[in-house]
């Protein structure tokens, strides 16, 4: 082999060398980046309702526009904090398009709900709601988790926290037995945002800036918990009969 014929034989190992040792880099690199980024923070918002379902009223003010409203109002919150979102809907529709025919619209609509849950796998889903009772005096926000999950609980209680410090109404968290929690195998919380029967929160759910409060507060007691624990999905909730709201 001449002196030429060898030089271009080093130059080559030299070369596959240093490629070598730049993809083990970029390997590690990539390992590190990959825990830096918030690949995690993936969370499904569900605004309630929509299409012909327009949820309770009061005084003409529907509660499917006030979860759409405030969907999109917690989507940009969270994504301004680098988080990765996917909404159920995104306008005055419903879900059942997730789901093939059969059954009525409305199981439909939560089976497409909980479909589209399971097929991303995010480390939470926040499904947002507007309450109401006979009782006009009642207010305030109130935070339910499916009875019987425990990193369900623990989110509705961190959420719920943070709410009551921007609430007169000091509100505790709730079990329940609705189809979404109960369905979906994620850490998931339904929060209903206030009372529209009540004259001072249905004032407060049309107005943006209050909106953002709320979902400022919201994404607060989600960070909390996600520092708290693992991104898992957890097992689906327990099969209680309880007649569910939803």
């Amino acid at each position: 082999m001449g002196s030429i014929d060898l030089l271009v034989v080093v130059v080559k190992r030299r070369v596959i060398v240093t490629m070598g040792l730049c993809l083990v880099w970029l390997g590690v690199f990539g390992i590190v980046l990959a825990n830096l980024l918030p690949d995690g923070k993936l969370v499904v918002i569900d605004p309630g309702h929509g299409g012909i379902d327009g949820g309770t009223s009061n005084r003409g003010i529907l509660e499917k526009n006030i979860n759409l409203r405030m969907g999109h109002i917690l989507r940009q919150v969270l994504e301004n904090n680098h988080y990765r979102v996917i909404m159920t809907r995104t306008d005055d529709s419903d879900v059942t398009n997730f789901v093939p025919p059969g059954g009525s619209r409305y199981q439909r609509d939560l089976r497409g709900r909980v479909r589209l849950v399971g097929r991303v796998q995010p480390c939470s889903l926040i499904s947002i709601h507007v309450n109401w009772h006979q009782e006009t005096w009642r207010s305030g926000a109130i935070v339910y988790y499916q009875e019987g999950e425990t990193s369900g609980r623990l989110l509705a209680e961190l959420i719920q926290k943070e709410l009551n410090t921007i609430q007169k109404t000091q509100r505790q968290v709730r079990s329940a037995n609705f189809y979404v929690l109960r369905n979906t195998n994620a850490p998931a919380v339904l929060i209903e945002l206030g009372f529209i029967s009540n004259p001072e929160d249905l004032k407060a759910m049309q107005d943006d800036t209050w909106l953002t409060r709320q979902a400022e507060a919201i994404m607060v007691g989600l960070e909390i918990f996600l520092q708290q624990t693992r991104c898992l999905p957890q097992e689906a909730g327990g099969q209680s009969k309880a007649k569910t709201r939803l």
